[in-house]
């Protein structure tokens, strides 16, 4: 793997404190127009991101590393702690590792003692971080990259079924009509889903929803009835009930906010 002449060293880590994020948004993983690669520690909480049209959902004791020049995008954060941040290749004082040229995002998963000693680390190197010493960073991530294999696996109806409900460009259905996308019966998608995310897949369509529609209401082009028709909701009435139980706000309140 090359190491890029142009530009410093980079590292950086920063926490996660009860962040909540409920609408799409794009994030940016360092202001540097330089190469990094990404990385996210949750101790607490749940999130849903999507790199490079994928679909992850992340809870308490998983970390994720992401590579090079990959885009992430937020679609759900709820009462997530945690630390995340980003490297160059040329900071390590080792870059042999087989995660570090693997294509995709790598999901590992941390438990007990394990997870205790992740976080444990992180904190120490956010201290680290702020005190400038390089050599305990090197180390920390360096520790960090030999825990990781390339080769984690995912659910497939759960992630599958993920990555139907967050497709931008499509309006969220039923759960009859995923389960019958995927081949499966209603109850398996619901008892699989809530088995490997604790959430049921209804729960996840009404986030998908959601997201959707505030997304929608920031054009003010678009009439109320529209957005709920592309939320999946026809009926305006019924969705502004599910809008303002979810937001307490009604579609057209939440609008005006965005002006």
């Amino acid at each position: 793997m090359k190491q890029s002449p142009n530009h410093s060293p980079f590292f950086r880590i920063e926490p996660i404190e009860e962040a909540n994020q409920t609408e799409i948004c794009y994030m940016r993983l360092t202001n540097h127009a330089i190469s990094t690669f990404f990385f996210a520690y949750f101790m607490e909480g749940e999130a849903l991101i999507e790199i490079d049209s994928k679909k992850f959902l992340l809870g308490a004791g998983q970390l994720i590393l992401v590579p090079e020049n990959q885009r992430i995008y937020i679609h759900h954060l709820t009462n997530c702690v945690g630390f995340n941040g980003s490297f160059t290749i040329d900071f390590l004082k080792d870059a042999s590792y087989p995660v570090l040229r693997a294509p995709n995002p790598i999901v590992q998963s941390f438990w007990f003692d394990d997870g205790v000693f992740i976080g444990s680390l992180m904190k120490r190197m956010l201290v680290a971080y702020d005190d400038k010493d390089k050599d305990f960073l090197k180390s920390g991530i360096d520790m960090i990259l030999g825990q990781l294999r390339p080769n984690s696996k995912i659910a497939v109806v759960p992630e599958k079924f993920l990555q139907l409900v967050f497709d931008r460009n499509q309006t969220p259905l039923t759960v009859s009509e995923y389960a019958s996308i995927l081949n499966v019966t209603a109850n398996y998608l619901n008892k699989t889903v809530k088995n490997h995310t604790h959430r049921t897949a209804i729960d996840w369509i009404e986030i998908a929803r959601l997201n959707l529609a505030k997304q929608l209401l920031k054009d003010s082009s678009i009439p109320i009835v529209d957005v709920a028709a592309r939320a999946g909701l026809a009926d305006q009435s019924y969705f502004s009930r599910f809008f303002k139980k979810k937001t307490g706000m009604s579609p057209s309140q939440f609008r005006n906010e965005q002006q």
